[in-house]
């Protein structure tokens, strides 16, 4: 049988929460440095925006699966 078997899953969504988030950090970061070029390369903002996109939905999932809907925004803090 599988005692803390639900400490593991919620570890396991936390760690990919957080992993999701430092994507997060490093995809801002170099939006900010492509809009920052004379001539910016559309397909690599276009990527970090869309990988903006799909983490942060990501993390909207992880944060109602683990909390519930009253936490679900708040790694935007």
């Amino acid at each position: 049988m599988f005692t803390g078997g639900g400490n593991m899953m919620m570890t396991t969504f936390e760690a990919q929460k957080q992993r999701l988030l430092d994507e997060l950090t490093e995809a801002h970061e170099q939006i900010g440095l492509i809009k920052a070029q004379p001539y910016p390369d559309f397909k690599i903002l276009n990527y970090y925006t869309d990988l903006v996109r799909r983490n942060t939905q990501l993390v909207e999932m992880i944060d109602s699966h683990l909390f519930g809907d009253e936490q679900q925004s708040s790694w935007t803090g």
